[in-house]
């Protein structure tokens, strides 16, 4: 996987809104592997519903992919999957770089 640095389009006037929502995102990121691991599947279900509608919003695209991805893998009881889409999750929060339009 790289470790290229993704940037993301954000306008200017959201950029107090998209940071916050990031640092959310980094503590969601803590709550999805906790849920993966206890098999918590309404958390599963509401971190990916956020990750999808909120990250589109926001023009995160891949988020939102991700949430789906998630998604589909907690309906599936495909605890692999979630443990994969968990670390893919933290390395994008970590490579994402803010672009401000």
């Amino acid at each position: 996987m790289s470790d290229d640095e993704i940037p993301v389009k954000i306008d200017r006037r959201l950029a107090a809104l998209t940071l916050k929502f990031l640092a959310d995102c980094r503590r969601t990121a803590d709550e999805l592997r906790n849920a993966v691991e206890s098999g918590d599947a309404e958390t599963l279900r509401r971190i990916s519903h956020s990750l999808m509608g909120t990250g589109s919003s926001y023009g995160f695209d891949e988020m939102a992919a991700l949430g789906e991805e998630i998604g589909r893998a907690a309906r599936a009881g495909d605890v692999e999957a979630l443990r994969t889409l968990a670390v893919r999750f933290e390395r994008y929060l970590a490579r994402v770089r803010l672009v401000y339009d």
